[in-house]
């Protein structure tokens, strides 16, 4: 009886270990099942944000790259290579900037223009011809002299005519 009942005994712990392992293996097939799929919606979650992010802010292009040879320093008015030319010198802060752009951008649109620039008092390195009292006859930069605004005509390296009003420049630049 005792070998019967301990026979039994081991029958029944053998099968709850059989069970019992198949249980565990069910069980960690599970778990190793519902790991991967949480691993791979994380990677699948973290590219599709990488993705979305690049492209909101992905940087606008650049635009070309440009030298604009009209705009000048005062102190090179009198060092350009042509026989005549316009210098405009004004404050970009001026109430009349735009109007005064306009102008430059309509002189420069015609066939053949004569050749046109421009210098902006703001730049600290045209500060120095700001005065009270505008010199219409300069012969050299240094002697650059403007109230608010010029409009200078230079033949030679020589100045021929100075404007100060915007009827003016009006006048000669259209």
């Amino acid at each position: 009886m005792l070998k019967y009942f301990l026979g039994g005994f081991l029958m029944k712990n053998k099968k709850i270990n059989i069970n019992g392992k198949n249980e565990d293996l069910k069980e960690i097939k599970t778990l190793i099942i519902i790991t991967l799929i949480i691993v791979v919606i994380a990677i699948g979650l973290y590219f599709l944000t990488e993705v979305a992010l690049k492209k909101k802010n992905a940087p606008a292009p650049l635009p070309e790259p440009s030298i604009n040879y009209s705009l000048t320093m005062i102190g090179e008015v009198f060092d350009q290579p042509y026989d005549e030319y316009y210098v405009f010198i004004y404050s970009s802060k001026d109430k009349n900037a735009g109007q005064y752009s306009t102008l430059i951008s309509n002189h420069n649109k015609k066939e053949s223009p004569v050749k046109l620039f421009y210098a902006d008092l703001n730049s600290g390195f045209n500060r120095f011809a700001i005065s009270e009292t505008a010199n219409p006859k300069p012969t050299k930069a240094s002697e650059v002299a403007v109230k608010d605004v010029a409009l200078m005509i230079i033949k030679g390296g020589k100045v021929t005519k100075y404007y100060e009003t915007i009827e003016d420049f009006e006048k000669v630049l259209n």
